[in-house]
């Protein structure tokens, strides 16, 4: 967008475009000013320390949590007019896994935009639920009480959820967070899978080691936009540092970025 108020060609195609961002708490800002646009089609990273703001970015893009300054478009458009246009997926540790709702409960959820409140679900309801249930692996668990899951288990179910709504924009928060080897790969793959139908993932992600693997673009946040593109450019070790605050020592810097891109990337 510009000083005009008109939307860029670049924002109206953009499943999520932020500009001038900024969530405060308790008067102390966690998230400065960030300006940032998600490219239609990609898998995009979300990468910083710990307390960047990286959760508090995406909850406030979200409508979450309140604005203290910023825009938030989806398709160009304001987002509480695009809701229904995304999906999202929590983090774990936010959600009440004691709440007494089966496995198909819990995916059937994601489809309240197709029901009225009065409504109950129809077979093609539950078809459609136990499509998405099949696609991660745990169509077998339907009937199982969520709480009764393992934490990979339960991050398949709400990956499962996002998945029946069948939205543009799928936004995850860690979804690889505390599971095991063979559910981060089952995730990652549907992830993949959805990025080939044409789908935009974006996910707050804390493995700096699975980020060139796994993603097409990357956001390098800390409180401010350190810098953000795609990720042969920017993942650079320069950009890291600067992420970081200089943390990283050369032998983890040599894991994460070959030697021809510890230069400056885009910003």
């Amino acid at each position: 967008m510009n000083v005009t108020g008109k939307i860029s060609d670049t924002v109206a195609a953009s499943p999520l475009a932020i500009q001038g961002l900024t969530v405060s708490y308790d008067h102390r800002p966690v998230v400065y000013s960030v300006d940032f646009v998600v490219r239609p089609g990609s898998m995009t990273a979300i990468v910083g320390p710990n307390g960047a703001g990286k959760s508090s970015l995406l909850k406030a893009a979200l409508g979450v949590t309140r604005r203290l300054t910023g825009d938030v478009r989806v398709f160009g458009r304001p987002l509480e007019q695009m809701t229904e246009h995304i999906a999202y997926v929590p983090q774990r540790n936010s959600v009440d896994w004691d709440f007494p709702a089966t496995v198909i409960d819990v995916v059937t959820m994601g489809l309240f935009r197709q029901l009225r409140w009065w409504q109950l679900t129809r077979r093609r309801h539950t078809d459609q639920a136990m499509e998405s249930l099949t696609r991660v692996g745990m169509e077998a668990f339907a009937e199982r009480q969520i709480g009764e899951l393992s934490g990979g288990q339960q991050q398949r179910v709400f990956l499962a959820r996002a998945l029946v709504q069948q939205a543009e924009l799928t936004i995850l928060d860690e979804p690889f967070a505390g599971v095991d080897a063979a559910t981060e790969k089952a995730i990652v793959e549907v992830l993949k899978q959805l990025r080939a139908e044409g789908r935009t993932l974006l996910c707050v992600h804390h493995d700096l080691s699975t980020v060139r693997d796994y993603f097409d673009e990357v956001l390098l946040l800390n409180v401010r936009r350190v810098a953000a593109g795609p990720v042969d450019r920017v993942f650079s070790a320069e950009n890291l540092q600067a992420t970081y605050g200089g943390r990283l020592n050369p032998v983890q810097l040599e894991r994460l970025v070959p030697a021809a891109l510890a230069t400056p990337g885009a910003t």
